[in-house]
């Protein structure tokens, strides 16, 4: 049954006596199994006879709507699937969620391969635990495109990383939905010794044959904390083991120009960040087709800051200084962004690079920093700035921390310090000239996607 989150004001829905904390369980005699089935019934006709509950299921009641046409029906649901999250049946090696400590945030620990949030929010899924129904729902509704975690097409070794005998199926099951004409997004976990080097280029063989329903191929290395007790003993890439990954991928693509798959493969920022080499231009991500997975996302970030840099005066009109906040391969990522900055008249900026003790030292992005790492380190570290700039990549949409710390937890843990949130390049520079580009007001409160990384 669909819970019903929010009505909003003025909608058919609020006329029609909807409210937060009803349940609909069913739309035109129809159960809503997700959020899909929701937009299809309700898009499909301006009469709608809604089932609605009270908190005894068999307390119910009919409502019927109509709307004008074109309008929805008003409310927001409490999530996109109401039937049962579709779990993971994998046992992966290097599953990050395998690897979290224990006062992770409870929400890290739920491992789900539901082919609905691949769908509609682009998380990757495996397939592996996908029903007759489940394909046949997606071929006959057109849930296209999908995100799909490959690693490898080595069905053996697919079968071993994946700690799954169905896993070692998926270029059947790949060929079978392009053939089905649905088209997805890629990805691939490399790990050193087990689907790098000549795992990878026949990796990328196979998939150069499902030509155009690849939409893109993201090439990221694997996660590591230091909490992986009776885990399998993996390793992070090296620079120069990185370096040859690039290499590897770039080589492909020279010898295979003529393939769909050769213009749409993206390797991680990471792999160019650890090794020094430079980022790409934008040219090089086309339209971002992996930015959720973090890919591209340095580019982007960079880009921005120079657009919106261009707005902004040359100097001060008065002194400040400012501690920016970021995780390690942040710190690499916004450098020359910081370099500008420090070279404006009457600016300091301060790197403050938390070392991330709750994960482990190998996880060094800025998103997966915990709150109690950047308190420790702000408390533990004198600085002398005005102002500290904490990334708002840091909280989730729920405004929580990896290890559960909300927005006024932080501030209230650093007595003393004047702290803001920020989210993208924009919003720092509204903070370093105390206004917005063309004048105004700085807006208050939360300026962090510029230290995703």
């Amino acid at each position: 049954m669909v819970e019903i989150k929010r009505v909003i004001p003025g909608s058919p829905a609020e006329k029609a006596g909807l409210e937060a904390g009803l349940t609909i369980k069913s739309i035109n005699g129809r159960k809503i199994r997700d959020y899909i089935d929701y937009l299809g019934e309700v898009s499909t006709s301006p009469w709608l006879e809604l089932k609605v509950c009270q908190q005894d299921p068999e307390n119910c009641r009919k409502i019927y709507i109509n709307r004008e046409a074109g309008s929805g029906l008003g409310i927001e649901p409490d999530g996109i699937v109401y039937d049962g999250l579709k779990r993971c049946c994998n046992n992966c090696i290097f599953c990050f969620l395998d690897q979290q400590p224990e006062k992770v945030r409870k929400s890290l620990t739920i491992k789900d391969d539901d082919y609905r949030f691949s769908f509609l929010q682009g998380s990757f899924i495996t397939l592996t635990n996908l029903t007759s129904e489940d394909r046949q729902r997606i071929v006959q509704e057109r849930l296209s495109p999908l995100y799909i975690s490959v690693h490898t097409t080595n069905p053996d070794l697919r079968a071993e990383i994946m700690g799954n005998p169905e896993a070692a199926s998926i270029m059947k099951d790949l060929k079978f939905l392009a053939g089905s004409g649905i088209s997805f997004h890629l990805q691939l976990v490399l790990i050193p010794g087990y689907n790098e080097k000549e795992e990878l280029e026949r990796t990328l063989n196979d998939l150069a044959g499902l030509e155009e329903a690849v939409l893109s191929l993201g090439i990221v290395p694997v996660g590591l904390t230091s909490h992986r007790e009776n885990l399998p003993e993996l390793e992070s890439f090296t620079p120069r083991q990185a370096g040859q990954v690039l290499k590897r991928i770039e080589n492909w693509q020279k010898e295979n120009q003529e393939t769909w798959l050769a213009g749409s493969i993206y390797p991680a920022d990471e792999f160019f960040l650890i090794t020094g080499s430079k980022i790409p231009d934008e040219e090089y991500y086309d339209d971002y087709p992996q930015l959720e997975n973090g890919i591209g996302l340095t580019r982007l970030l960079r880009n921005n800051y120079w657009k919106a840099r261009k707005q902004y005066p040359e100097r001060l009109s008065a002194r400040k200084s400012l501690a920016l906040v970021t995780g390690k391969l942040g710190n690499q990522a916004l450098k020359p962004l910081t370099t500008d900055l420090n070279g404006i008249p009457g600016l300091k900026v301060e790197d403050i690079q938390v070392e991330n003790r709750f994960l482990g030292e190998q996880v060094t992005v800025t998103g997966l920093l915990a709150g109690e790492d950047i308190i420790q380190t702000l408390q533990q570290k004198e600085i002398s700035a005005d102002l500290v700039i904490l990334p708002d990549i840091i909280f989730n949409d729920a405004g929580l921390t990896l290890d559960g710390y909300d927005r006024a937890e932080i501030i209230e843990a650093l007595p003393g310090k004047e702290i803001k949130f920020c989210e993208g390049p924009g919003e720092l520079l509204e903070v370093v000239f105390d206004e917005k580009a063309g004048g105004g007001n700085i807006r208050q409160a939360e300026c962090g996607k510029i230290n995703a990384l």
